[in-house]
């Protein structure tokens, strides 16, 4: 079955279209513009005769996606962290696209270990979960990018390096202020995500595999030796498994 999967983030919504699992095609909107991404997503369904599948953690933006496709005869899901049943043991505030992700990992990396995930967005996260799916907890800070612009709120002098995030590209200390920024926050999460992965692995039963995701997994895994797999699209993918499966109870009731 093809679906569209659409996972509405802080700052973005990425959408892709799904094909038995794999990714064969992805786009992304600002939050901010939900009506545009709407508009795109209908596109998709039509082009594909897919299903859309919405994983939302800003419900407005969600809203008027759904709203639009359902405006247009669409059939479309929303997918909440309550009404999946691949991961047990969750609390009510956890983030639909944190369950995805570790449902993608478990399903795709897993093979009968359980699975940490880095999820590298606005905000910096880790998920476990156990190899027969239960939620282990997890630890969420403020992520690269919006550490570099905290930087520049909270001070006089330092500059907003927001947009060269994408070149950070070294850990070694540096000789100008920009390059010690940058440097700076990357070696930061580096530690971070190096610590959560060292007591993760000393305080959780099992052994479990490590995912690292996000739009910004791409600056930061070169520099860990700890994680098995780099996947961007993780989230995209869990959406899709999980719709998958919701598809099926449904047609057994």
């Amino acid at each position: 079955m093809t679906r569209i999967a659409v996972d509405v983030g802080n700052s973005r919504i990425s959408s892709a279209v799904v094909d038995n699992g794999k990714i064969v095609d992805i786009w992304h909107h600002e939050t901010l513009l939900p009506s545009q991404a709407a508009d795109a997503i209908l596109s998709g369904a039509r082009a594909h005769k897919a299903k859309v599948a919405i994983a939302s953690v800003v419900p407005e933006a969600s809203d008027v996606i759904l709203k639009r496709l359902l405006e247009a005869g669409e059939d479309a899901i929303q997918i909440t962290t309550q009404s999946q049943t691949l991961i047990s043991g969750t609390y009510k505030t956890l983030g639909v696209d944190r369950v995805a992700s570790i449902v993608a990992a478990l399903r795709l990396f897993g093979k009968g270990r359980g699975a940490f995930v880095i999820d590298c967005g606005t905000a910096t996260t880790f998920t476990a979960a156990s190899a027969d799916g239960e939620f282990q907890g997890g630890w969420i800070t403020l992520g690269l990018g919006r550490t570099l612009r905290a930087l520049n709120e909270h001070t006089d002098q330092l500059p907003d390096l927001t947009g060269k995030v994408r070149s950070v590209n070294q850990l070694a200390p540096g000789h100008r202020t920009d390059d010690a920024i940058l440097s700076g926050t990357l070696l930061a999460h580096t530690g971070i995500i190096k610590q959560w992965i060292t007591t993760a692995r000393a305080v959780l039963p099992g052994k479990h595999t490590s995912v690292i995701t996000g739009g910004y997994a791409n600056q930061i895994a070169p520099f860990l030796t700890d994680i098995e797999h780099l996947t961007p699209t993780l989230t995209l993918l869990g959406i899709d498994l999980i719709a998958k499966e919701e598809g099926v109870r449904v047609d057994r009731d």
